[in-house]
């Protein structure tokens, strides 16, 4: 479980170096890195600094030469599924829900440079000791083949974390101890971005204004998946609200029975607002997650 005890407070710490594998500690799983793994050094990885007898704060490093966008220390998430919210409920709980981010925001780190350490959490000695730590962290860097995408870290310890914690080594392979690391380069799997979270919200609440709760809830998730998966040449987040509610409307309209029918919609609306080649093979992916929001916003409304 994630420790929940303590008041979130960012802190950065500057210039912090990898001694070779001299702070490892507290790693069991370990074991099987230490073949060779002076050689190694990793390109993310956990710090834990003592607070005082009992308290350590821990801090995810980049330990690489570039400037990191963002480190996200929460899960992101692809669409509202995932986030548990729902289209039917007009509830404040579910609203807080579907703008996916709003408990984590503070929690977000921007620009976060080279050897630098940002705080994730802390450890109690005595409270902890005996719990489940976990932290999902969210990271953009390119991959084994310098290809851009997000890396995605489940951490779970019992009982802290040691001195160092390596998430993922420098020749991009996995330490042994941890539960997963993946590299989400493809649009199915790619989660929606925290930096977009205040001009999503912005874009929900004018939805409300003008469609209702309801409404605005079932045109937010298709901008989702117009947004996730660049259709419309990756326009920003605030532009694409338009093409949603044409292809809300026609939905509703005209009752589409299979995948094909809802990419030709999605095609028909680009095709309408801009040029014809200016978006082209909506992918069948993005069409069956439009259509899986649509056979929801349908079976809510025959309640």
């Amino acid at each position: 479980m994630t420790n929940t005890k303590y008041i979130f407070e960012q802190k950065r710490i500057n210039n912090i170096e990898w001694l070779d594998g001299v702070n490892l500690a507290g790693i069991t799983a370990l074991a099987n890195d230490e073949k060779g793994r002076v050689r190694k050094s990793p390109l993310f990885y956990l710090k834990s600094l003592s607070i005082n007898n009992y308290e350590d704060d821990i801090y995810f490093v980049n330990n690489t030469e570039q400037t990191l966008h963002f480190v996200a220390p929460f899960r992101l998430y692809r669409n509202i599924d995932e986030a548990r919210a729902k289209l039917g409920d007009v509830s404040a709980e579910n609203l807080d829900k579907i703008k996916l981010y709003s408990d984590d925001m503070d929690r977000l780190y921007t620009d976060v440079l080279p050897n630098q350490g940002v705080r994730i959490g802390s450890y109690h000695m005595m409270y902890d000791s005996d719990e489940l730590m976990q932290w999902f962290i969210d990271v953009p860097y390119k991959g084994v083949e310098s290809h851009s995408g997000i890396w995605h870290f489940n951490v779970v310890e019992k009982g802290g974390i040691g001195q160092a914690y390596p998430l993922l080594w420098d020749d991009f392979s996995k330490p042994s101890h941890m539960v997963s690391c993946n590299f989400l380069t493809e649009r199915t799997d790619m989660p929606i971005e925290p930096s977009v979270y205040e001009e999503r919200c912005w874009v929900f609440d004018r939805l409300i204004e003008s469609l209702g709760i309801a409404g605005a809830l079932f045109v937010l998730a298709i901008n989702d998946v117009l947004y996730r998966y660049c259709i419309g040449w990756s326009a920003p987040y605030n532009e694409s609200d338009i093409q949603a509610k044409d292809i809300a409307h026609k939905l509703q309209e005209s009752n589409p029975e299979d995948v094909q029918a809802v990419k030709a919609i999605v095609q028909a609306v680009y095709d309408f607002w801009f040029d014809k080649d200016f978006t082209k093979n909506v992918s069948v992916e993005a069409g069956t997650e439009i259509f899986a929001l649509y056979q929801e916003w349908l079976a809510n409304n025959k309640k």
